[in-house]
């Protein structure tokens, strides 16, 4: 018999296409407030429940005005999911990212070499974050560690059509946006990330303390777009640029996810490409 799964932030993309899946249903509460989560769960009764509210925009979060709320939401609506689940007995399941890491290489002076960038493992500790929804995130997820009964997963970078113009079918290489080519990201098309975590789900009592389900390969910014363009027989002479831009938040460079761990517990893999084909 499949789970009934209860959707904290529903309404957004990802809690959107959740719930035209068998078994989701939609919690209504306010994450920020432990009384309305547990009232929400209690009078569903579901097996398992996942978090998908989340202050999520990297400029939104930067900004000094919003932390408050930033806090609230990402930090503090781990902890209160977390106390009324373990209350409770039942499995939670919080969404994270990859922006909890630097994307930037180090020095290790007690091994005397390099350690490379992303895409990072499930047990790569060394989470540097480089801005605010970073460190919101990975606090989120110091909070999950201290209940037995929650999980977390993490992604990279969910697209789609209605998501990103850039590379809908009005993108037009003429105009004036440009690519990063320093930024790298493991890309996965919503519908997929959907498919992966409903059987993730469905096996949650079997399944890690933190996992990854992103795109099967990690590549740049630029190079996703010129794939795009290339599939779509388009000109693919976009424009780059190499640095940060001043208007935006700070971002980490060479990120991504590993989904070794994914791939061998028998999750459905998807590359980049399969996503495009989507398109």
């Amino acid at each position: 018999m499949k789970k009934k799964i209860g959707v904290i932030g529903y309404k957004g993309r990802v809690g959107t296409e959740l719930l035209k899946q068998e078994g989701y249903v939609p919690l209504d509460c306010d994450i920020r407030s432990e009384r309305s989560v547990e009232k929400a769960i209690t009078s569903c009764k579901c097996d398992v429940v996942v978090s998908l509210a989340s202050k999520s925009s990297p400029e939104w979060c930067e900004n000094d005005d919003n932390f408050k709320e930033m806090f609230n939401v990402n930090v503090m609506g781990v902890f209160n999911l977390g106390e009324v689940t373990r209350k409770l007995d039942i499995p939670s399941v919080i969404l994270s990212t990859d922006h909890v890491f630097s994307g930037k290489n180090y020095f290790d002076f007690s091994l005397k070499r390099w350690i490379k960038k992303g895409p990072y493992s499930e047990d790569y500790n060394r989470t540097v974050p480089v801005n605010q929804y970073g460190r919101s995130k990975l606090q989120g997820e110091y909070m999950a560690n201290e209940y037995d009964n929650m999980k977390i997963v993490r992604t990279s970078y969910l697209f789609s059509s209605e998501r990103d113009y850039k590379i809908s079918t009005h993108f037009n290489p003429t105009r004036d946006e440009t690519f990063p080519t320093f930024m790298y990201r493991s890309f996965m098309h919503l519908n997929h990330f959907i498919i992966s975590l409903d059987k993730y789900l469905s096996r949650v009592d079997e399944m890690p303390k933190t996992f990854h389900i992103s795109g099967s390969e990690t590549l740049s910014w630029s190079h996703f777009v010129k794939s795009w363009l290339e599939m779509n027989g388009m000109r693919t002479d976009i424009r780059t640029h190499k640095k940060d831009k001043k208007e935006f938040a700070p971002r980490p460079h060479k990120a991504g996810l590993d989904v070794s761990l994914s791939a061998k517990l028998g999750l459905p893999q998807y590359s980049y490409r399969d996503g495009l084909e989507l398109l």
